[in-house]
């Protein structure tokens, strides 16, 4: 049985707030468990002021995925803490959040392409991975736009077959997934 002192550390790299969205559901299910939980957008800290991971049960860092590129905090974080993380990575969680996991096919394809290949370049083999469906706001204000806009309504409608997805959003996310996931992580910090 886990301690009420028991505490995760989650880190996430947001363009729109669908990873931060993410990280909140994933949060919740963790607190819901008894666990204490910290989480972090990195674009909004200072990595110095982020505590020594050791000082965590376990850690989860999450990635918006954007033109094949993680969010530059998150891979600040990973260049830096590096040799914290290697340390870890038996009670480490990652995943990314991306429009080719908006198919349940080509998740795997994801996770490999995302968080495998990126990771095994720096030593790094976390216990948990996973890659989860975006979400895409294209109603007028939303905080995409310009050419950025016209290359995901491209997408979906080449890939998606989404005739006319301009003014609406599109949702990808899994939340079933996602709650797998965190309780996947709560598993392998009673191992």
């Amino acid at each position: 049985m886990i301690s009420v002192l028991t505490k995760v550390l989650i880190l996430y790299g947001t363009r729109y707030g669908t990873t931060k969205e993410i990280s909140g559901e994933i949060e919740k299910i963790i607190l819901e468990k008894g666990f204490k939980a910290e989480s972090y957008n990195l674009s909004d800290i200072d990595l110095k002021n982020i505590p020594r991971l050791d000082k965590y049960d376990g850690v989860i860092l999450g990635s918006g995925i954007k033109i094949n590129r993680w969010t530059k905090a998150a891979k600040k974080f990973l260049k830096k803490r590096k040799s914290e993380l290697i340390k870890i990575q038996n009670k480490m969680g990652v995943y990314v959040c991306c429009g080719e996991a908006a198919k349940k096919s080509n998740i795997n394809g994801a996770i490999e392409k995302y968080i495998t290949a990126k990771l095994e370049d720096i030593g790094l083999k976390p216990s948990l991975v996973d890659a989860f469906g975006g979400a895409y706001d294209l109603r007028e204000g939303s905080a995409i736009n310009g050419m950025t806009k016209k290359i995901v309504i491209g997408i979906m409608q080449k890939e998606e077959g989404i005739e006319n997805p301009d003014g609406k959003l599109h949702d990808f996310r899994d939340w079933e997934q996602i709650k797998s996931f965190a309780n996947k992580f709560v598993d392998l910090l009673n191992q």
